[in-house]
């Protein structure tokens, strides 16, 4: 079941998809609660949780142009490999993802989450022993397995030394949770498949307007993009360009996620997406052939059977300076706000927040400093 649904996704055949005419007799609601510009990871999960909520949202998205989130792996790791510490706020982010997209797939009716655990293979023998040493700390136990393994499919994975187990750890299936969220939008018609214009944007004290759509507050969901926003291209963003390779490997496990120098994840029928890079200068998505060269020279240290490159894919992850989300209104307009800066955990940061934004933005509940826009004023 699982692999024909990324079969589906990576041939590109969506039979529920449906296309709106704007210019029909139907007639759309031209009120709303909230516009939300964009419909990558963090406007997806703003939209619906609310959705979730009872209040009614437009979304403006073109799908053509590029997006992160549409190559993102889709990874909750709750661990920090490099000091093998919690990410943060992973014991609040975690169990609110599992229970928020496990209602996402229960709404649409889909399947495109699931709890896998990650495969850390060891390069030293000193990592073991620190593995096993902060395994057995109360701070990471619910995280770290407490036992090295040294069989773990051996006649296909490099593991001369062991590996270990992050449980708690999950995948979203980033390509098909944004595609099954764009058929409902357009099937509920609060979508608008467009370049969004700011010179057609009205804002009033109290209200926007947009074309013929009003709403309270529009808020912008654009991932790097925002660096073109006139209201928000004064954040810090550090944006980094990150590229895949999906690759057939046989014989690897499918309910895992293997971890050494780049991450392996399996999609089905043999395929997994193998990542990741960074580059801060060429923000584009266009692949490279360095990139190509790089990530398939990693995963041939860790697998030791050969594997066919199937495809290559590149986004821009929009990061800030701080490494800290974007939310917030902007300061001199409370009818203007911002969603962004989820960076390479949005999967796992935008669920907890986009319930924190709604609460600041209908009930005036504080939001956390570390993620407030008003940290850069």
């Amino acid at each position: 079941m699982q692999s024909e649904k990324y079969n589906l996704i990576f041939e590109n055949i969506y039979c529920t998809d449906i296309i709106i005419n704007f210019e029909s007799d139907y007639k759309m609601n031209k009120k709303f609660d909230y516009i939300i510009v964009g419909q990558g990871i963090a406007g997806t999960v703003l939209a619906f949780s609310m959705i979730k909520e009872g209040l009614s949202v437009l979304v403006i998205d073109d799908k053509t142009l590029s997006s992160c989130s549409k190559v993102a792996a889709g990874n909750f790791n709750p661990v920090v490999f490099k000091r093998l510490v919690k990410s943060w706020m992973a014991d609040e982010l975690i169990p609110f993802s599992d229970k928020f997209y496990k209602e996402a797939e229960q709404f649409l009716g889909q399947e495109f989450y699931w709890k896998k655990e990650i495969v850390k293979i060891f390069a030293e023998e000193n990592e073991k022993e620190f593995w096993l040493n902060k395994a057995k700390s109360e701070d990471m136990s619910h995280y770290l397995s407490k036992t090295i393994t040294t069989d773990f499919f051996t006649a296909v994975v490099n593991n001369p030394i062991g590996c270990a187990f992050v449980t708690d750890a999950a995948n979203l299936f980033v390509v098909k949770f944004l595609e099954d969220f764009r058929n409902y939008f357009n099937q509920q018609q609060i979508l608008l498949d467009e370049l969004f214009d700011f010179n057609l944007l009205i804002i009033e004290p109290n209200s926007v307007s947009y074309k013929e759509f009003s709403a309270k507050k529009i808020i912008f969901c654009e991932g790097y993009k925002i660096s073109d926003n006139p209201y928000f291209n004064w954040i810090p963003f550090k944006p980094a360009k990150g590229e895949v390779l999906i690759v057939k490997i046989e014989n690897l496990p499918t309910d895992k996620i293997i971890n050494k120098g780049v991450y392996i994840l399996p999609i089905g029928d043999d395929l997994f997406i193998v990542g990741t890079t960074y580059d801060w200068v060429n923000l584009n998505d266009i692949p490279t052939e360095k990139a190509r060269k790089e990530i398939s020279e990693k995963l041939s240290k860790v697998i030791k059977v050969p594997f066919e490159i199937i495809d290559q894919q590149a986004g821009v992850r929009p990061s800030v300076n701080d490494r800290r989300p974007v939310i917030g209104l902007h300061p001199e307009s409370v009818s203007v706000g911002v969603f962004n800066g989820m960076g390479t955990k949005g999967v796992m940061l935008a669920p907890y927040f986009s319930k924190q934004f709604i609460d600041f933005l209908e009930h005036t509940v504080p939001l956390n400093k570390e993620v407030n826009i008003e940290r850069f004023r």
